[in-house]
């Protein structure tokens, strides 16, 4: 149960002056805010760089990743 609906039954018992405060003071509380949504995890490009940057390990350029493939080709 929210605080909220606690707070509604307890005002049903009380006499209309003391209700009619509290139900005010209910109304001037803020909204709560909504929960903000878990990003997303990163694909692709970004990703391979950023876990690169992240754990110090050197990333290569497309350049030297096609140089070792074509090494692979002639073994």
């Amino acid at each position: 149960m929210s605080a909220t609906e606690q707070l509604l039954e307890r005002v049903r018992g009380l006499d209309e002056a003391k209700a009619k405060f509290f139900l005010q003071l209910l109304d001037d509380l803020p909204a709560p805010k909504p929960a903000k949504a878990a990003k997303a995890p990163r694909k692709g490009v970004r990703a391979a760089v950023g876990w690169c940057l992240k754990y110090n390990h050197p990333f290569k350029t497309t350049e030297e990743y096609m140089r070792l493939i074509r090494e692979g080709e002639q073994d």
